[in-house]
């Protein structure tokens, strides 16, 4: 007992700063804000214009290389044919843009086969050079939007009516892990940033009976698309993350969405993780935001469908600076910002809409708290209006 007294004494006056070298405390992540788009640029581009590209008030860009872009893409790639655009990876100059990405897409256009081992086996060898062009451009990793434009690989039965849902989602889990793993052989410390992750599932999460919710996934036009990132998360190496961009954050209008997607996204989404990976969760899964700049700002069509069209071109800007507040409030750390009728690289941008970005990131980097409040205060009253508004003018049809 003596000797036990001593050594905690000993160990009381051990200096705080030596504990603190011994055990560090990581840094809570700065936020950070990613632009996408319909003006998404290919590695040429980003070469010839990034200083003008860095004015923006972005921490990064999503840019794709021409042609080799799709995940699922059976066919092998040339890395001679790739290597101009390599070439280009290697000169860009970055400075402020810290945080760049590659971008695949999920378009089954080839007639993947989750259980065509031969195909998977070029699709892997394509994933690795994807993540050597994210390595040789310094991009800290790779976008994977899983939308199926075309035949959906994501959907039961497909191409297996002939197997069980649990047969299939085992099967897609696999590819998950070779996903992963053959993006983390060039990039251990990859930060994978995923449009649609498990928080797409909310309406089954609370689902309580687990027999029940499997055949309610089974039926989903996504069903496959959570066994895997279960995959995913089981390969994932020590200091890989994967972040989930949440797509659905597009269309929010107050802060408590965005606190309660957070919370989807750490939580709830934890029913579609099993067990043994829920500890991984906690580590490696990222919560992020998305914004879509078109929906705030009156440039959809068609634009009498959306609310931004009844409100003033003040308001707009008011509930864009709001949503862009909320979503780095509510991110992990990253935040993409996504626009189609417009053009940042071009200088079609709507008045305002840049300032609108610079005063939210302003009030987060300084810690005013209050801004936010106040943008939430305004956004509630002229949110009301302009649905009444709207409501109204469907009744004149």
């Amino acid at each position: 007992m003596k000797h036990t007294i001593l050594l905690l004494t000993a160990w009381l006056l051990v200096p705080a700063a030596t504990l603190h070298a011994q055990s560090p405390i990581p840094a809570r992540p700065a936020k950070k804000l990613i632009e996408y788009g319909w003006d998404v640029p290919y590695p040429d581009q980003v070469r010839k214009e990034i200083r003008a590209m860095e004015k923006r008030p972005f921490d990064g860009i999503i840019f794709r290389l021409r042609e080799w872009n799709h995940a699922f893409d059976p066919r092998p790639w040339d890395e001679t044919q790739l290597q101009p655009q390599l070439d280009d990876l290697t000169a860009i100059e970055w400075q402020t843009f810290t945080d760049n990405f590659l971008c695949l897409y999920a378009a089954n256009n080839w007639k993947m086969d989750w259980f065509n081992d031969e195909q998977w086996t070029s699709i892997t060898a394509n994933l690795r050079l994807s993540a050597k062009a994210a390595r040789i451009g310094r991009c800290v990793g790779l976008v994977f939007d899983p939308e199926p434009y075309g035949d959906n690989p994501w959907a039961y039965p497909g191409q297996n009516g002939d197997r069980s849902f649990a047969d299939v989602e085992a099967q897609v889990h696999k590819r998950g892990a070779q996903f992963m793993t053959a993006l983390q052989a060039e990039l251990p410390k990859v930060r994978l940033l995923t449009f649609f992750h498990q928080s797409l599932f909310g309406a089954l999460l609370d689902n309580p009976d687990l027999q029940d919710r499997q055949q309610r996934l089974s039926q989903q036009h996504w069903g496959l698309l959570s066994a895997f990132w279960n995959g995913a998360l089981e390969a994932a190496a020590p200091e890989a993350r994967i972040i989930d961009g949440n797509e659905l954050a597009y269309y929010m209008t107050n802060r408590e969405q965005f606190f309660r997607a957070y919370h989807t996204t750490r939580q709830r989404s934890l029913s579609l993780v099993s067990d043994g990976l829920r500890a991984k969760h906690a580590v490696h899964v990222q919560a992020g935001m998305a914004l879509y700049v078109d929906q705030m700002l009156d440039l959809r069509p068609p634009q009498e469908q959306y609310l931004s069209h009844y409100l003033t071109p003040a308001e707009r800007l008011r509930f864009f600076e709001h949503n862009v507040f909320y979503a780095l409030t509510t991110s992990d750390e990253y935040v993409w910002c996504y626009s189609e009728r417009m053009n940042w690289w071009q200088g079609q941008v709507p008045d305002g809409a840049e300032a609108a970005i610079r005063a939210a990131r302003d009030a987060i980097a300084q810690g005013r708290t209050d801004h936010g409040d106040k943008l939430s205060a305004e956004l509630a009253e002229f949110i009301a209006a302009g649905q009444k508004r709207m409501a109204e003018r469907a009744k004149e049809k």
